[in-house]
């Protein structure tokens, strides 16, 4: 070709051409060959077509790639946390026993403790599955002196997920408890949450009148939608917990002082039991009902 020709031209023996001619022919045909068909195509020319996916198998990706941010956001709110409970509060049909349960399973750390189980446990009555046939059972006055009882013993206790009644919120003794850990309210459609529940909307209208203001108190909020998946629903209460907590680094902290302060005393049980003979719990094994409790969140 006519660029091969100039190309050798430029390299041709000194006894032919002076060494000045020979810059001059090599300019000549490495400018021809600048403009010739192949170098225009650069590299867009050598880029390999993107391979075809079917629509299933884009799903399939983008479901894998989803499950890979949710477990990656799960993992960083166990690191916020530092061992802090997680109370879920809100009126029936909020769901807090299954997304509860969700998020246990998220933060795999934590254990889901749901209290209509220990109360009816505790009252020896098994068989009521829900809390209003536990109340019909006891009544309301002992039902609420159990729960006071209960949440003595689970506000001691670190890494829980714990979902309770919709009327925990109103004595003033269970926040203080329920605050040694961050309390979220999961709220949703009046009309969703009367379907779930079996109550009549109108009687769960009441009830958000009643108990609006002390939701208000909650350290999170999270709006539920209509159908929504549970592992959804427990992505957006990590969400919600994950901005509050890094836009108040304080809160963080008193959670650490006080796991620091339990894994001392803890510590400090063992190598007494150790000193007189005895065997005891191994430290750093989590904590029991007895255990010291902060009496209150820094924020």
């Amino acid at each position: 070709s006519a660029s091969a020709l100039l190309l050798a031209s430029a390299y041709v023996t000194s006894t032919l051409c002076s060494p000045t001619s020979r810059l001059t022919a090599a300019r000549s045909a490495l400018s021809h060959r600048s403009t010739s068909h192949v170098a225009r195509r650069g590299l867009l020319g050598l880029r390999a077509a993107e391979p075809e996916q079917s629509e299933e198998d884009k799903a399939k990706s983008k479901a894998l790639a989803e499950a890979w941010i949710r477990g990656d956001k799960s993992q960083e709110l166990k690191g916020l946390l530092n061992g802090a409970s997680i109370y879920l509060v809100g009126l029936p049909g909020c769901n807090n026993d299954k997304i509860g349960a969700m998020l246990a399973k998220r933060l795999d750390i934590y254990s889901f403790l749901d209290l209509k189980e220990v109360f009816a446990a505790a009252a020896g009555k098994p068989e009521c599955l829900s809390y209003e046939a536990l109340k019909k059972e006891i009544g309301e006055e002992e039902f609420r002196d159990l729960e006071t009882k209960v949440l003595d013993q689970v506000q001691a206790v670190l890494r829980l997920i714990v979902s309770t009644d919709h009327g925990v919120v109103t004595d003033v003794a269970n926040w203080s408890k329920m605050q040694n850990g961050l309390v979220v309210h999961l709220k949703g459609d009046i009309g969703v949450m009367s379907e779930k529940s079996g109550m009549e909307e109108s009687a769960m209208k009441a009830l958000a009148e009643e108990y609006g203001g002390f939701y208000q108190l909650a350290d999170v909020s999270v709006t539920l939608d209509k159908d929504e998946a549970i592992d959804t629903a427990a992505i957006k209460v990590v969400d919600s917990i994950m901005e509050l907590i890094k836009n108040n680094p304080p809160m963080r902290k008193g959670w650490e002082k006080a796991h620091d302060e339990r894994m001392a005393a803890l510590d400090a049980e063992e190598a007494k039991k150790k000193n007189k003979g005895k065997p005891g719990k191994p430290p750093g094994k989590g904590f029991g009902p007895s255990d010291a409790a902060p009496k209150s969140k820094e924020i």
